[in-house]
């Protein structure tokens, strides 16, 4: 990726700081789908792109304040993010919901892969129910997923070569 790339890219991901949680969410799951680019990030592109971050990034951006207020969020995140036909199996956001909150200080690049998870999970979401920030949690899921994504996305595009 060239400077020019990666100038704009970080541009994007500055310029969301001024915009509405659900407008700036979007631009910077856009700007981390440019960066593994691609249109939509699944696990492993996921895990390219965090690659690069080292263990100590990891653990400070895990520590964050707002992934305390996402993961820890009253009512449950999952109750909030799970379908409702969903089953609570290996790959159920309640499942990876709790590896998170019970990895994040032990393995972190799981902690982190989970936390990817997540936030694609909400964005999945955006479209059809956060968009209002009107239900209830609604306006604080996407108010800590826009602060973790804004720290995971200047983390990735500092390792862009």
């Amino acid at each position: 990726m060239g400077n020019t790339e990666k100038e704009h890219i970080l541009s994007e991901i500055i310029s969301t700081q001024s915009r509405p949680d659900y407008e700036a969410f979007e631009t910077m799951w856009m700007a981390m789908t440019k960066m593994a680019g691609v249109y939509e990030i699944d696990r492993q592109r996921m895990d390219r792109l965090f690659a690069k971050i080292s263990e100590e990034e990891i653990k400070r951006l895990l520590k964050d304040r707002s992934v305390d207020s996402l993961i820890f969020l009253d009512p449950p995140l999952e109750t909030l993010l799970a379908d409702p036909e969903e089953k609570p199996d290996e790959n159920s956001i309640m499942r990876i919901i709790a590896k998170l909150r019970s990895s994040r200080d032990s393995d972190f690049r799981e902690s982190l892969a989970n936390l990817g998870v997540v936030l694609k999970r909400i964005r999945e979401r955006l479209h059809h129910d956060f968009k209002k920030e009107s239900g209830c949690g609604d306006h604080e899921v996407l108010s800590s997923a826009r602060k973790i994504l804004y720290l995971l996305s200047i983390l990735v595009v500092s390792k862009l070569e």
